[in-house]
């Protein structure tokens, strides 16, 4: 819909937090579009552009909306009066399960503290980018919420990876080297016991011998070798790519190693500053430091 088609105390057809809804237009917000009302839920909610609202309901279907959302409000309201926590029955059971849900996920954003513009009484559609204005899929998780890969690159960009806990694949890629060196360190400290002479092996033997396995590469160093061999920006798909055709690392099981792949990149930018063997050259794009 256009601007100028939108009507103050109209009922329209809007998408709100990736669903559609019913939602009655109270008036223009300062801060840009309109402040409304869920008609269904009779929950504040702001429509921030006229492309949100998809068609008008018929005069007939808004006047038994808005008696219906009337009447429903006004039984909230007396139940909010009568309750000593002014909270009713549902609102006192969603804060309830809000807050047990935030203490299992570890970091979930309360419903109540939603950007402007996200329904605060739907829980987010798994399939949908929740970044508001973003209708595009959703490619991960970050912070408890779906997100599509772009929305991901400009939240960790800006500075949102500090908060988030990293995942088993992640762990392991960061930690691959200190594991490595803590292991060998132990291995030489430790008290061996007085050795038995043994015989010279023959030239068979020591052949076989120095045809052990090569250690596995961990992805960290497999990207800086990428980037070093490259000799420009890359991003973090096309690393994970370059990585597997040069066989120097692939993923074992993790569904969005890119992803994985950036947040490790730029936390040894933090960790490390001038001493990292990476640096960014643009947003989501990283060149090899030396």
């Amino acid at each position: 819909m256009k601007k100028n088609d939108v009507e103050t105390g109209a009922t329209y057809v809007a998408k709100v937090s990736g669903k559609l809804a019913r939602v009655r237009i109270e008036r223009e917000s300062p801060h840009g579009g309109w402040d409304a009302t869920n008609v269904d839920t009779g929950r504040r909610v702001r429509i921030k552009s006229a492309q949100r609202l998809r068609r008008a309901v018929s005069d007939a279907k808004r006047a038994k909306a808005i008696a219906a959302a009337d009447q429903e409000n006004a039984r909230l309201r007396d139940e909010r009066q009568r309750s000593p926590d002014g909270m009713t029955a549902s609102e006192r059971a969603m804060a309830q399960s809000t807050t047990e849900g935030v203490d299992a996920a570890g970091g979930t954003t309360p419903l109540e503290d939603l950007p402007d513009g996200e329904a605060r009484d739907a829980a987010y559609d798994p399939d949908v980018c929740a970044t508001v204005g973003c209708d595009r899929p959703a490619a991960l998780t970050y912070l408890g919420r779906p997100r599509c890969q772009e929305c991901y690159e400009d939240e960790v960009a800006d500075g949102d990876e500090t908060g988030e806990t990293p995942n088993d694949e992640e762990t392991t890629m960061a930690t691959t080297k200190k594991t490595s060196k803590k292991s060998t360190t132990k291995t030489t400290k430790a008290t061996k016991p007085a050795k038995q002479p043994k015989a010279a092996k023959p030239k068979a033997e020591r052949k076989l011998a120095g045809d052990a396995k090569p250690k596995r590469v961990s992805a960290l160093d497999a990207a800086a070798e990428v980037l070093r061999k490259a000799g420009k920006p890359m991003r973090s798909q096309e690393m994970i790519a370059a990585m597997a055709e040069q066989g120097l690392w692939t993923s074992p099981a993790g569904k969005t190693p890119h992803a994985t792949l950036y947040a490790a990149i730029l936390r040894e930018i933090g960790d490390k500053g001038g001493q990292a063997r990476f640096r960014k050259a643009d947003r989501g794009l990283f060149e090899y430091a030396g």
